[in-house]
């Protein structure tokens, strides 16, 4: 018995495009937060903490899966 089943194309585009609109919200929240926080003279530590790394992990997976498409398209091609 399968617990889980593949998404298909079209649930699989709802499921992207949820992913991005829930992290442009995360990263709108956060900014407001830490503008807020340096306004009220706090040192916004943890906000930019969460968004520096979050950013990171994001742009360095999107870099990490276009280099493995782009050499797995390469390798196809050779053959």
């Amino acid at each position: 018995m399968k617990i889980f089943r593949r998404a298909d194309e079209m649930e699989m585009s709802i499921n992207f495009k949820a992913m991005r609109l829930a992290y442009v919200f995360e990263n709108a929240a956060l900014l407001v937060w830490a503008v807020i926080s340096q306004i009220k003279g706090y040192t916004p530590i943890i906000q930019t903490t969460i968004i520096l790394i979050q950013n990171i992990i994001f742009f360095g997976s999107q870099l990490y899966m276009k280099r493995k498409m782009a050499k797995e398209k390469k390798d196809k091609h050779e053959e």
